[in-house]
Parts: structure tokens; sequence; C-alpha cells
């Protein structure tokens, strides 16, 4: 009769836990770290679905290329497009798991109650040519953020022109924040991350250029079924609003 008792209170607890928790883990993600900030969000409600915890190792494009070529594990990788094409070049990942996941464009990021007209190319190019100085990331940081103001710049035809004023800095939007320069050219993503300092909004269409990040999961990962399911979940189009005000657009969007 016990035994009987102590199988149905067995049962009972069983029926009771939440979907998923029996398999339920920890999915463990290196990423660019522009993505964080949205994925963090948009992890927690999958975590509340599905029981699966996920951690974050959010790091520049280039920390992200040194851990998975120094053979760190991890279930899902998400970089730069041409580093993943790369990894899968060289056998990292699983086959077909390699996926569009969002993008991210250059902004305008000034102190906090600026406003500025981009609406033009034209505006745009005067709102650079007007400002005594401006400021974009330093590259050999590891991060493309600089890279892609610097091409920016160049599709305004402005290379020559602002090279005087331009101050290329590790704390460049401190310094906005202090009111030491007046403009700096970010991924949007980055640009709110700072106290003070507020986005203008993005460059028009016409001389924009993209960071399209991409996500896959690695040839470590010998269980990817909960990775997989993480992936799909990230790009749902219910996630959208999180990933836009992140500064980020949704793949296919």
């Amino acid at each position: 009769m016990r035994h009987v008792v102590r199988l149905a209170m067995l049962i009972a607890v069983s029926l009771l836990a939440p979907i998923g928790a029996a398999s339920s883990g920890e999915i463990k993600i290196v990423n660019a770290n522009a993505l964080t900030i949205a994925m963090r969000e948009i992890a927690a409600n999958f975590t509340k679905e599905s029981g699966h915890q996920v951690s974050f190792t959010g790091v520049s494009p280039s920390l992200v290329d040194q851990r998975v070529r120094a053979g760190e594990v991890y279930d899902i990788i998400i970089n730069a497009a041409a580093s993943m094409a790369a990894y899968e070049t060289e056998g990292r990942l699983r086959a077909d798991s390699r996926r569009p996941l969002a993008r991210v464009g250059i902004g305008l990021a000034v102190r906090d109650g600026t406003r500025l007209d981009l609406s033009t190319v034209e505006s745009t190019r005067k709102v650079l040519l007007d400002a005594k100085t401006i400021t974009y990331s330093d590259s050999a940081r590891g991060g493309l953020s600089g890279i892609n103001a610097a091409k920016v710049i160049a599709n305004l035809g402005l290379t020559d022109a602002l090279k005087a004023k331009t101050r290329i800095a590790a704390n460049g939007r401190e310094l906005i924040a202090k009111g030491e320069v007046d403009i700096g050219l970010y991924n949007l993503s980055e640009i709110a991350r700072f106290p003070g300092v507020v986005s203008a909004g993005p460059v028009p269409a016409e001389v924009q250029v993209y960071i399209n990040y991409q996500a896959a999961v690695p040839a470590t990962n010998t269980a990817p079924e909960p990775a997989l399911a993480l992936l799909k979940y990230l790009t749902q189009p219910a996630t959208q609003p999180i990933w836009t005000t992140a500064g980020l657009e949704l793949a296919g969007e």
C-alpha cells in the first residue's frame, strides 16, 4: 500500500513540473556585444516558457573570433556574417545551422536634448560639416562600428572635409556627454548605452552601412535541439519591437 501511495505522489509531482523541466539546462552563447541587450530580454521569455537558462558572453566581433578559434565551447555562436562564413568553411559549425539573425546600421550620437535634421543626404552632410568636432570608435579595438562609420563618411563624400575635426576615441560617447565633442557616428545599438547621450537617428538609407549578424550552432554541440529552438524563438515576428528598441533590425524585416 505504501508503495502505491508513494508512486501516486511521484506521478502527481511530475505532472506539476514545468513543461521541459526534465530536459532543461543552460544554453551558452558567445556573441557580438551589439546584440546582447535585445537577446537578454527575448531569452528571459524563452526561459519562462522552456525552462532552459541562457547565458551570454558578449564581446567585440574580433574577440568572438579569438574565443571560437581558441576552442572555447558554446552552444550558439553569433557574429558578423563574414566571420560566420569563415567558421563554416573551417568546419566549426553544424551543417545547415547558420542563419541570418539581425543587422545594425550607423546613427548619429548627440548630447541629450540636441536635435538634428537627418532626413536627407544633403541635410546630413550639412549637420556633419557644421559640427565643430565629430568622433567614432577606434577599429583597432576589435569592433566594426568605427569601420562602418568611416564608410558612411566616405559615402557622404566627406572623408577629407571632416578629417581635421575628427577624434577617433575609445571614450567618444563620454566626450559627447561632457560637451567636448558635438557628434559621434556609432552603431545604433551602441548609442544609448552611455548616460546623457541619445540617438539623433540613423543616417539616410542611401549612405547607410550595415553589420549583418548571423547565428549558428557549433559542431561541438552534440545535443543541439535547445539551441535550435532558441534561435527560432529569437527571430519570431513578435520579437521585432525588442530588436527595434535596441537599435537593431530583425533579419527579414
